[in-house]
């Protein structure tokens, strides 16, 4: 019998709206699969947050005292890139969702926020964490079988030009020159 462990996902909400907090939240646990949330009111906990844990998504409020999103999401790209990143907003516009892309948010959800479709992005984002994980890990896997072919390939090369060296010193090629035949 074998034991396989699965880690839940995990994700980070951050506003200054604590009942927005609770409502969010509560999204996730109607839901089949379990997903661990953490909360954080300030942009400034939450990046403290972000370098003990490792997140699978991180949903961040645009207009918070003190970092707005876009500052935070370039304060969370300089240290974790590879996590996606939603920002919430209000007061959406297409320059403020150009601007959140082109910084490297995941998405940009308006506020109000309906449920469903919340829980269907961050559960989008979190499978992307999870297929990049993934593909990172077969990567690293495929690099070292690679490296380990490699190595093989060099060295039947190497024995086999020794080969080949040893039998053109014991069976010389007997050249014609066609001047010997006329």
């Amino acid at each position: 019998m074998s034991i396989t462990f699965v880690l839940m996902p995990r994700i980070l909400l951050i506003d200054d709206d604590q009942l927005l907090l609770i409502a969010l939240r509560a999204a996730f646990e109607q839901r089949d699969r379990p997903i661990v949330v953490d909360t954080a009111s300030t942009a400034e906990q939450a990046l403290r947050l972000v370098q003990l844990t490792d997140y699978d998504t991180i949903v961040s409020d645009f207009n918070m005292p003190g970092l707005n999103g876009i500052d935070f999401l370039k304060e969370c790209k300089t240290t974790r890139p590879d996590i996606p990143i939603i920002l919430l907003t209000g007061y959406g516009t297409y320059e403020l969702e150009e601007e959140a892309l082109n910084q490297g948010a995941y998405a940009l959800v308006q506020k109000p926020v309906d449920a469903d479709v919340f829980v269907s992005v961050v559960t989008r984002g979190i499978l992307r964490r999870e297929v990049r994980r993934a593909g990172f890990i077969q990567g690293q896997l495929f690099a070292a079988e690679n490296e380990r072919l490699s190595s093989r390939l060099k060295a039947i090369d190497a024995r086999l030009k020794d080969q080949i060296e040893e039998a053109k010193k014991t069976n010389p090629k007997k050249t014609t020159d066609p001047s010997e035949n006329v």
